[in-house]
């Protein structure tokens, strides 16, 4: 190993120093008072889309409803723990989407209230968003019903019954 004179040594010392500089700005964390601020406009955000947003209010008691029908699933056996954790976070995703939606939708109208197609392909695709997460919902809760109901034997107990109630 060579030795290193006093001027690559210093060198050296400054790379690393400027390497440390910008490693602390990187991982630099929010003051508690930033973390204040957000939460407060987090807050205030949820309370506009809650109180301001017919949709969001109905997509709200479907995923109570929702959540409300997996957890007994799983509480009975139906599903499992994590099956259900899987339905409860799809029907979250697609509240996610509708909030996304609202974003949209208001910034559209706060930019302009005539009509203009841009605005209304905006809209529209914020909508099928929100769309495309129900389905996904829906598709989840679909497989995950299904799979559990092919591997209880459910659907070979029901063919039986009635090819057995057919031939009476």
């Amino acid at each position: 190993m060579r030795k290193m004179g006093a001027e690559e040594l210093r060198q050296k010392a400054e790379e690393l120093m400027q390497k440390a500089v910008e490693l602390k700005t990187a991982i630099e964390l929010k003051s508690p008072e930033e973390i204040r601020r957000a939460t407060e406009h987090s807050v205030r955000g949820f309370r506009a889309v809650l109180f301001g947003e017919k949709a969001f209010r109905t997509d709200l008691v479907a995923f109570v409803a929702c959540a409300a029908v997996a957890c007994a699933m799983w509480y009975f056996g139906v599903v499992t723990c994590c099956e259900c954790a899987v339905m409860v976070y799809t029907v979250f995703m697609a509240l996610v989407a509708e909030i996304i939606n609202t974003a949209i939708e208001t910034t559209v109208d706060r930019i302009s209230t005539e009509y203009n197609e841009l605005s209304g392909r905006a809209k529209d695709i914020g909508s099928a968003c929100v769309f495309v997460a129900f389905f996904g919902a829906g598709v989840a809760w679909f497989v995950i019903l299904l799979g559990g109901a092919i591997e209880k034997g459910w659907f070979a107990s029901a063919l039986a019954f009635f090819r057995g109630g057919a031939s009476s």
